[in-house]
Formats: structure tokens, sequence, C-alpha cells
């Protein structure tokens, strides 16, 4: 990898993690292509395309997460210095509407697929939103469950609540 190409990544990751502490869309925004594409389903239905497709998922985490804060554990960068992987803690407030209470600490990172023009242009979130429902108060515990047994049962309880409802 040149040094221009990692200057540039670590540059870029730097600029990424202010603006996401910043709770301003618009600095995520002027970052970020106009065609991006964004994968985030653990939060969002879809994929997310586009600028202002990416303007209203951000705008939703700010309000589900108002206080989230995302420390950097570590970067990596691709060989060929076209990709990125950036490793963080993040941490917040339960979100009144989920009913749950206290605070969360979870890990995960932020993929960069894609640059185009010295924007991202296609971008894939990882983290452990499990371990934030659970620390919440929102899901119960995993205890020794594993995998899809444990979502599984997640499922079945909301299941029989509603059958008990009506």
């Amino acid at each position: 990898m040149s040094d221009d190409r990692l200057a540039f990544l670590n540059d870029y990751a730097d600029r990424w993690m202010s603006a996401w502490n910043s709770h301003d869309t618009q600095r995520v925004l002027d970052i970020t292509h106009p065609e991006i594409v964004w994968d985030d389903r653990t939060f969002w239905p879809d994929v997310v395309r586009g600028r202002d497709e990416l303007r209203t998922y951000t705008d939703a985490i700010w309000e589900a997460m108002p206080d989230v804060r995302f420390a950097e554990r570590q970067r990596f960068f691709s060989a060929d210095g076209r990709q990125g992987v950036v490793f963080y803690r993040q941490t917040g407030s339960a979100p009144p509407k989920l009913g749950g209470s206290g605070r969360y600490e979870s890990g995960g990172c932020d993929i960069f697929l894609r640059f185009q023009d010295g924007l991202l242009a296609e971008y894939r979130a990882a983290y452990d939103i499990v371990r934030m429902l659970e620390q919440m108060g929102s899901i119960p515990p995993r205890g020794t469950k594993r995998g899809g047994a444990y979502v599984l049962s997640l499922a079945q309880g909301a299941w029989r609540s509603t059958q008990t409802a009506s």
C-alpha cells in the first residue's frame, strides 16, 4: 500500500469516528458518497441506498440512542489500501421506547468495503445487538442457549404472550 493511500485511510477513519461522535447527521453524510450502499440490517430493515436514505437512517440512530459514543479500539486496512475495518466500543443509555433501563456497552466494527472519489461508497456494520439489549433489560439473558435456540426462545415467548392476550 502506498504511503498516500495509508494516510488517506487513517485520515478517513479519524474523520469517521469524529463524525459519528458529533451526532451531526450532515457530518456523516459529508464523508459518504452520494450513491452510498449501507448495510446495517441489524438495526434497519433494508440496505440503505443513497444519502437521502442514509439521512433517515442516521437520524433514527440519534433518536434511538441519543447519547451513544464510539471509542475506537483498533483499525486494519487491506494490503491494497481499498478496504478497512475499524473496531470500536459503543456505550450509551437504554432508549425509553424499548422499556429498558440503564446503560449498555458493546463491541462492533465498521467495515469500509469501497471508496469512490475519496468518499465511502459501500459500508457494512457488525455489532452485538443481543448484548446491548440484554444490558438494557429489553430482552431476557441468554443463559446457556446457543445460536438460533436463543432467538427462537425469544420469538416463542413473544408469540405466547400474544396468545394469552387474545
